[in-house]
């Protein structure tokens, strides 16, 4: 068993997740070492790259997505859009499968469609209809018989109705199930176009068919989760996977000889990582200076602990204004692990404003280093921002 101190652990979760000293070597190995970037929008995967890179700019991670393919955006994790390495994505997809379709399926319910006849007919003329070239989701409409286009609708219990259509959930359900690819329709990464095109014209190269088991997929998922986050509660893993508890505890004992359990200082109970880092946690010094971090909304790093996510804080009350009742993250401001702060731009802020404000009190010195850093953030997003502190 490892013990090691809070600030310890900090330190090298930061040195992991490439938000202390050393930046990651390319966008690539970045989606790599983090087992993938989330990109619901796409702002989140670019701001997240932003920090942990230097000299990023969105065209590095557009070119990989749009030009070379190495990498790939889909539905996975807790059925939420995901970058994954393009060669690994048979992984992510057969780990995946059963939440994903269970999350489209009560979809499917809330929006009055007792069976998936009706989607599948769709599905199935869409396929038929589809050509070589990328087709935004009316264009394809309009080239299905009108009788397959329907307007569906649902009320929210404060009265808002939401509209969609057979060939939206149509399309969005084709892709889930690697049929169809959802390519980005701009170079404007605050874009949020879409166009879509078969999936074996997008990545021939890629059999979704000769994919590994369910139970194999889900524990090299586990593997890639623990090398990236770990220490990490069984909790943690659930939450970040979207694996139920079965599923997750199936993978943790298939994993048992190649982890070990951790104790960290102001942590609860007992913590999982993999026995080949136990050596470089223990190594790992306290940071001697503040490392200042500005992460986007849902970050890689503030979804991580979703389950345990007091380790963030030095002040507990301070979680109900980070992350909602889901479980979602706002845009964080840390210093050396912990979230001390928070930030946004449009819509929550002021049109062509940046606000921010801290949760309590820090270093004079520090919260000098956090302007200063979120005017970097400010000129990456537009340069006509303004950024404004406000009120704690």
């Amino acid at each position: 068993m490892i013990r090691a101190t809070s600030a310890q652990a900090a330190h090298f979760i930061l040195h992991k997740n490439h938000l202390a000293s050393q930046k990651a070597a390319g966008i690539r190995q970045l989606v790599a070492a983090l087992a993938g970037l989330p990109a619901a929008p796409l702002t989140t995967a670019v701001l997240a790259a932003r920090a942990r890179l230097d000299n990023f700019t969105p065209t590095q991670l557009l070119d990989e997505l749009d030009q070379r393919r190495t990498l790939i955006r889909s539905l996975l994790m807790r059925n939420s859009s995901y970058i994954v390495e393009a060669d690994q994505f048979p992984i992510f997809y057969a780990a995946t499968v059963r939440q994903r379709n269970q999350a489209f399926n009560a979809e499917f319910r809330l929006w009055g469609l007792e069976t998936n006849d009706e989607l599948e007919a769709v599905g199935q003329a869409i396929l038929a209809e589809l050509p070589d070239q990328h087709l935004s989701a009316e264009a394809v409409a309009g080239r299905l018989s009108p009788e397959l286009v329907r307007e569906l609708s649902q009320t929210s219990r404060g009265g808002r109705v939401t509209k969609t259509t057979t060939v939206d959930l149509a399309l969005r359900w084709l892709a889930a199930r690697g049929l169809l690819y959802a390519a980005n329709d701009s170079p404007d990464w605050l874009a949020k176009r879409l166009k879509y095109v078969p999936f074996n014209r997008r990545y021939p190269k890629l059999d979704l068919a000769a994919a590994p088991g369910e139970a194999a997929a889900q524990q090299s998922l586990v593997r890639r989760y623990l090398a990236a986050f770990g220490p990490v509660t069984e909790a943690d893993i659930s939450f970040w996977t979207g694996l139920g508890k079965s599923e997750t505890a199936r993978a943790i004992g298939e994993l048992s000889k190649e982890t070990t359990l951790t104790m960290v200082e102001g942590i609860p109970g007992m913590l999982l990582m993999l026995k080949a880092q136990a050596e470089a946690l223990s190594a790992t010094e306290p940071l001697t200076e503040a490392v200042v971090n500005i992460l986007p909304a849902d970050d890689p790093f503030t979804t991580a602990y979703r389950a345990s996510r007091s380790r963030y804080f030095s002040n507990p009350s301070w979680q109900r204004h980070v992350f909602n009742s889901a479980g979602a993250a706002r845009p964080a401001i840390l210093v050396n692990g912990q979230i001390v702060g928070i930030w946004d731009w449009p819509p929550e802020a002021g049109p062509g404003q940046l606000n921010w404000r801290l949760l309590g009190q820090v270093k004079a010195g520090v919260e000098a280093r956090i302007q200063a850093e979120l005017e970097q953030v400010a000129a990456f997003i537009n340069p006509q921002l303004v950024v404004v502190k406000m009120p704690d």
